[in-house]
């Protein structure tokens, strides 16, 4: 086996990290779980990255449905009023969201692997996503994100991982432990 359990175990926890991330505090009650398939009824399309070295290959796709309820979603999320956000800046916020949950998915594997490169994301139609069970993959594993308070009126957002080892991939990893404080001010 390429790409042992522990390392399949700790690339599907550095994704649910790396979405926590991306989704911001304001999500800090959503639920992330792993599933065997994405509901794809209620989407049209997913922001694709892919995240590489010498020796893996990472894809990471964030799936979506364009749509209304989503661009207000999305346009609370980055500040702006729905009604002015136009068809790319739509899709430019969807796309920063999976880089942002790539980014934090590649300072991770950081401390395993050297020469990591991060691509730029893609929008793919989500008739493609039978077909990353069919580019040679060591792991694929799909994710349900419910987000809080009945928001895109209660669907979920869904997200897939799907990995590649070109040569043994072994390694651990744990999720910083966040420390909270409060009341404390830092003057500079």
């Amino acid at each position: 086996m390429t790409l042992s359990q522990r390392a399949r175990d700790s690339l599907d926890s550095m994704m649910i990290a790396g979405l926590r991330q991306s989704m911001g505090p304001q999500h800090s009650e959503m639920q992330i779980r792993t599933v065997p398939a994405v509901e794809q009824d209620s989407l049209t399309h997913m922001a694709v990255l892919s995240i590489a070295s010498y020796s893996f290959r990472i894809i990471a796709a964030l799936h979506f449905a364009h749509d209304a309820r989503t661009r207000a979603w999305i346009a609370g999320m980055v500040g702006q009023d729905e009604r002015e956000m136009g068809p790319q800046p739509f899709i430019d916020a969807i796309c920063e969201v999976g880089n942002m949950c790539c980014g934090a998915m590649n300072r991770e594997l950081g401390a395993f692997y050297d020469c990591l490169g991060l691509s730029t994301p893609q929008i793919l139609d989500i008739r493609s996503l039978p077909h990353m069970a069919q580019i040679g993959t060591d792991h694929l594993q799909h994710f349900r994100i419910d987000l809080p308070n009945g928001v895109l009126g209660g669907l979920p957002l869904h997200a897939t991982l799907c990995a590649r080892a070109y040569t043994p991939m072994d390694f651990h990893w744990k999720p910083p432990k966040v420390e909270e404080v409060a009341g404390e001010l830092e003057f500079f």
